[in-house]
């Protein structure tokens, strides 16, 4: 299986929902934040995962 330009953001756990079988796997997602690099002035060390899911409850922002 090749992973695709969309699924490239998404975290593990949110690749793997995808799968009608683990779908509650949404809610074990660790990446609903960015992560900065600690002095990398703005530079990310791991950014949010892009599943729509927690796009929804991000509370608006950008």
């Amino acid at each position: 299986m090749s992973e695709t330009a969309v699924d490239a953001g998404r975290s593990p756990e949110c690749g793997l929902a995808q799968r009608a079988e683990y779908q509650d796997l949404h809610a074990d997602c660790r990446g609903t934040e960015d992560v900065p690099l600690p002095h990398g002035m703005g530079l990310l060390l791991m950014p949010r995962c892009s599943c729509p899911c927690h796009r929804q409850s991000s509370g608006g922002g950008r």
